[in-house]
């Protein structure tokens, strides 16, 4: 059930990106394939019933991530299928050039240089991906890291699957993998067994920009850096469109994307609606803010 409908929160996300700003067409054209074939790929990697991480309440106690030290080799096969899928669909929405295709190619080819790239993305090794990048060929610096991700993700998104949501945690980072969080949402309203009792909804839970996991975190804090002082925090409206809406904090430059969930006729997908969240990425930009994981969208060349 859980597969099946990301799979129709994708779809409808596209829609209505496409549907509500021409300016998008085209990346939705683009990008579309790829987010459905991530979604295929994680959903068949959840059925091989992958091994799942043992998980230290003392090292989370302290901050450490469940795979913050963990060696990915034994989901080498894992990431092998997820690369060989993905691969293809990457070069041909990145548009990528041939030679720099046969480069990337060859250089995955090797499960090690593949695991390496993962491991990287995990422990946040910018040399790695800039020096892999003057390898490769590979421009502009944020295109290596996207390539390594869009692969990358559906294997930790099944290893996550496993874990459960038991996790406890109190950090910005991501209890599972380290990653810092994309984006944030205001959970939707809860619905009891009765039809004429609802919750109020609205706790705040931040969205794993690398294995897709959603922890809950403190409504009035800074991600990247704790800071909870209501007067250096700030919230950014575009066009009069409320629910969604960029974070900002003014202490540590830092800003990140919220969604109200509580405000959506059909819940979008996290990771697919980033794509129509491009302007506020432009707006916050244009203020000199960083965003707190950068990504493909939110990284202004």
């Amino acid at each position: 059930m859980e597969t099946t409908s990301a799979r129709r929160q994708i779809k409808s996300t596209l829609k209505v990106i496409k549907t509500r700003d021409a300016a998008y067409h085209e990346l939705v054209d683009r990008f579309g394939l790829l987010f459905e074939k991530k979604e295929q790929v994680r959903t068949a990697l959840m059925a091989a019933n992958l091994q799942s991480p043992a998980v230290d309440a003392d090292r989370m106690a302290a901050g450490m991530p469940v795979l913050g030290k963990e060696n990915l080799t034994p989901w080498a096969s894992a990431f092998r299928q997820s690369a060989d899928s993905l691969l293809p669909v990457l070069a041909e929405v990145l548009q990528l050039e041939r030679k720099t295709h046969r480069n990337l190619l060859a250089h995955l080819d090797n499960n090690e240089n593949l695991l390496g790239l993962a491991q990287a993305r995990i422990e946040g090794n910018r040399k790695h991906f800039e020096n892999t990048s003057v390898q490769l060929g590979i421009t502009p610096r944020t295109l290596l890291p996207y390539i390594s991700e869009a692969v990358s993700a559906p294997v930790f998104c099944a290893i996550v699957c496993h874990l459960g949501e038991s996790l406890s945690w109190e950090y910005g980072h991501c209890p599972v993998c380290g990653s810092f969080p994309s984006i944030s949402q205001l959970t939707p309203k809860d619905v009891t067994d009765s039809e004429y009792l609802v919750g109020g909804g609205g706790k705040k839970y931040l969205h794993c920009s690398l294995c897709g996991h959603d922890w809950r975190y403190k409504r009035n804090a800074c991600a990247a850096c704790g800071n909870e002082d209501s007067e250096s925090r700030e919230l950014i409206y575009a066009d009069g469109v409320k629910h969604e809406r960029i974070e900002v904090c003014h202490k540590c430059g830092k800003y990140i994307l919220n969604v109200d969930m509580r405000e959506y006729a059909s819940l979008p997908h996290l990771d697919t609606i980033q794509m129509g969240l491009i302007h506020l990425d432009v707006l916050a930009h244009e203020r000199h803010l960083s965003p707190v994981s950068p990504t493909l969208w939110n990284t202004i060349n």
